[in-house]
């Protein structure tokens, strides 16, 4: 009777750790905007309002040129996780690394704020070249 009893509530704990972990899943889900850089078609969509905790991935579609991110006004100081092309400047803000054809930048959000951002070709060079200023600012508010 005992043996019963106790495999009854080895099994009701296990069952339990189990679903609170499941629970615990669904209420941790990632919140994602992607933020799709066309070329000279535009960027899908320019302004976004988020919330604390939102990865914003800006993905290049422009195969004529890698692109960058920057933000002109507010900068970015804090980040949750872990930025995936964006490095820290000399002044504590991140700033997006080239972003090649096919590749992605992303970024955390956690303060609240409006963040003004720029997306530009990385190379200055091709700036002048293919006589294309190609340049889009929008936005990313953070309630």
């Amino acid at each position: 009777m005992k043996k019963v009893f106790l495999s009854i509530v080895v099994c009701g704990l296990i069952g339990s750790v189990l679903f609170g972990n499941a629970v615990a899943g669904k209420d941790q889900k990632l919140k994602t905007q992607i933020v799709r850089i066309q070329g000279d078609a535009g960027v899908e969509p320019l302004n976004l309002i988020i919330t604390p905790g939102t990865v914003v991935v800006w993905l290049n579609e422009f195969n004529i040129s890698p692109v960058a991110v920057l933000f002109p006004d507010k900068k970015v100081t804090m980040a949750c996780q872990s930025p995936v092309n964006f490095n820290i400047s000399k002044d504590g803000t991140y700033v997006s690394n080239a972003i090649p054809y096919g590749g992605v930048a992303s970024l955390c959000f956690i303060e609240k704020g409006t963040f003004k951002y720029a997306i530009y070709r990385a190379d200055p060079s091709q700036q002048s070249q293919l006589g294309n200023p190609f340049r889009f600012e929008g936005k990313i508010v953070v309630k």
